[in-house]
């Protein structure tokens, strides 16, 4: 059974230097960082904290595939490992941000196109990390003799991370990402919460477990947790977040969303560990939310 990893991510408050040693201090594994307009971009800002932390891998929450040709992508990535010592975690997203895509004057795909480019990075960038040189078939954007420098440390095995909620994009991650991120719910416009209970995490587990076939033992799970709040009052302080979005029976006690004391919380995630092999899960707050608390005691468990 994996030991538990706790991720955060960082949106953009407070100081990044700041945020990454409270998060080593804590116990967090991961300091994660989105991709999106209208926040700092996530590889510079990995730089940065990479620089005030000795153990805190730096990951992505996760990069836009819409955003970056794959060898910049790569380039970029692999220096963030190099100034890290080896701390990099890249996580790749098939984007769901149209108007984002389209106001820094790039196309926005459909998604199956989309999902393929996810599932093409998950191919290539070990390859690259290997110091392969790469040729694609011919095509816009595709590598013709690109071989990277420097590489970073870790070489092929920088950990790559996926996911979703959708049946492509699961099954692209079963098949070549190294963690497989559960999310409970599709991105507008869609909003589909038909997962987001723990039935609708066992039939997203299970399918990745038929996708993956012998890769799965070797998959790390994880969660991306919607809100995590430590307080004695689990149905108000879920009415309060979610009641507008999420049916009350629902937001008790879905997967993705842990109200309730320290002691209840762990016992919550320990479950889920022992049903379904879940030992990585991520949060957007800890401080504030007193998930701290839950990360100090179960942090390599």
């Amino acid at each position: 059974m994996r030991e538990f990893r706790f991720g955060l991510v960082w949106r953009g408050d407070g100081d990044v230097r700041e945020v990454a040693s409270r998060a080593e201090d804590t116990g967090y594994a991961t300091l994660l960082f989105p991709d999106h307009t209208g926040m700092p971009a996530p590889l510079p800002a990995m730089a940065a904290a990479a620089a005030v932390t000795e153990r805190l891998r730096l990951g992505t929450q996760v990069i836009n595939i819409a955003f970056r040709p794959l060898g910049l992508l790569a380039q970029e990535a692999a220096t963030v490992d190099v100034i890290s010592g080896g701390r990099l975690e890249l996580g790749i997203g098939a984007g769901y941000a149209e108007e984002e895509v389209r106001s820094v004057g790039l196309p926005f795909d459909r998604a199956g196109a989309r999902i393929r480019e996810v599932a093409r990075a998950l191919e290539v960038l070990p390859r690259l990390f290997g110091g392969e040189t790469v040729t694609e078939e011919p095509g816009p954007g595709r590598l013709a003799g690109f071989r990277l420098e420097p590489l970073p440390p870790q070489g092929r095995s920088v950990p790559l991370m996926a996911g979703g909620n959708g049946d492509r994009m699961l099954a692209v991650a079963a098949a070549g990402a190294d963690i497989v991120q559960f999310t409970g719910f599709t991105a507008p416009p869609l909003g589909d919460y038909s997962f987001f209970t723990t039935a609708g995490l066992a039939d997203r587990v299970e399918h990745v477990r038929l996708r993956a076939g012998d890769r799965f033992p070797d998959l790390e799970l994880s969660l991306l947790i919607q809100h995590a709040h430590v307080t004695d009052d689990p149905a108000g302080t879920a009415a309060g977040l979610v009641g507008e979005v999420i049916p009350m029976e629902t937001a008790l006690e879905s997967p993705f969303l842990l109200f309730g004391t320290v002691d209840a919380i762990c016992e919550r995630i320990i479950e889920l560990r022992e049903r379904f092999g879940v030992s990585y899960l991520t949060v957007f707050d800890g401080r504030e939310t007193g998930f701290d608390q839950v990360v100090s005691r179960l942090a390599g468990a």
